[in-house]
């Protein structure tokens, strides 16, 4: 059953494979390494729509891992501006930076090599190894859990059988078409065997599915309950413009969320909006500040309530502050949440 299996995957996805800018053929007709690598990183937690373009961008400016471990941690969190989940380029870079020194700036093929990078973990590692040299691995991610949930017909949550589904994937271990295998599960999850209302009237290997076949395919695999609501966090922003159109701006602490980004002052974020204590800079300006609005901005697992000020300063009172030019603020390293925080205020 699994050799039918792979070789309807692979004839589906000879025809009807997505056109992604990080599949471009190298003369060994494999993808770039480099290339794997970066969307790799780019792909956590971020739809494939949004990182096409971004991972255009990204290997413009930065085409080869050389160029990548040659920038600064600053750049790339600018860059990253609006994709989120800033420890990824934090890794990505810090993992750039140890491939150049001890690797010969050649991205590993091993398992244990790429598992000991930060930002790392099994999936990506086999993902690397699968599809950048065609090693003889299968990764799991949600599509392909998917998949073999169903063919398997595994009633079960995914988080439950997670041992079932590493033993299924050894029967999907191609020795030479591991690369266009792995991509072919991806792009079917996605495009066929969907996470609802899969498209089985025109899947190719509906045959061979134990959940077709028992008519559960749209049960597997079973939900867990809905996660309880969002927790809210609360703060204080305060927007301060000078007669020079600047925005006084400085830099976040190096731990934490949104660590070593550009930030507009504003209180420590609390989870009962009582417990806010004013800004210590804040409190010393002895500023009159307007009230903007409130800004709710969604993070992974709370939402933030922002509460945003305005007030106009004199540059010269304030010598020793980090400025940033107000027409070019979008353009700069402050996070997305500052920016929304920034235009509402102005």
């Amino acid at each position: 059953m699994e050799k039918q299996i792979i070789s309807k995957l692979l004839s589906w996805y000879a025809k009807s494979k997505r056109d992604l800018p990080w599949r471009v053929l190298q003369k060994n007709n494999l993808p770039n390494p480099y290339f794997v690598f970066v969307s790799e990183y780019m792909l956590q937690q971020t739809t494939v729509s949004t990182v096409k373009t971004r991972f255009e961008e990204f290997t413009k400016k930065w085409p080869t891992l050389k160029d990548l471990a040659k920038t600064t941690e600053p750049k790339i969190l600018k860059f990253w501006s609006g994709l989120g989940y800033y420890s990824r380029a934090r890794n990505l870079l810090k993992a750039a930076k140890i491939i150049d020194k001890n690797f010969n700036c050649k991205i590993p093929n091993k398992y244990d090599d790429l598992i000991s990078l930060p930002g790392i973990g099994d999936y990506t590692a086999k993902a690397i190894m699968g599809i950048g040299y065609n090693a003889a691995v299968m990764p799991l991610d949600a599509n392909i859990d998917r998949m073999f949930a169903r063919i398997y017909a595994l009633n079960k949550p995914l988080i439950k059988i997670k041992k079932q589904l590493l033993e299924k994937s050894k029967n999907f271990c191609s020795q030479q078409q591991a690369s266009n295998l792995i991509q072919s599960f991806m792009d079917y999850g996605s495009l066929i065997c969907t996470p609802r209302n899969p498209n089985c009237s025109i899947c190719g290997i509906q045959k061979f599915c134990l959940a077709y076949k028992k008519n559960i395919q749209n049960k597997v695999p079973i939900k867990l309950k809905k996660q309880k609501i969002k927790a809210e966090k609360f703060t204080r922003a305060y927007v301060l413009i000078n007669e020079k159109k600047e925005i006084l701006v400085r830099t976040r602490s190096s731990k934490g969320m949104l660590a070593s980004m550009l930030e507009v002052p504003n209180d420590v974020w609390e989870e009962k909006k009582i417990l806010l204590i004013k800004d210590k800079f804040i409190r010393k300006t002895k500023l009159k500040f307007k009230k903007k609005g409130l800004l709710s901005y969604p993070f992974s697992h709370f939402n933030l309530s922002a509460e945003i000020f305005y007030a106009e300063i004199n540059k010269k009172n304030f010598p020793d502050q980090k400025w940033l030019n107000l027409s070019k603020y979008n353009s700069s390293q402050l996070p997305t949440v500052m920016k929304k925080i920034v235009n509402l205020a102005i």
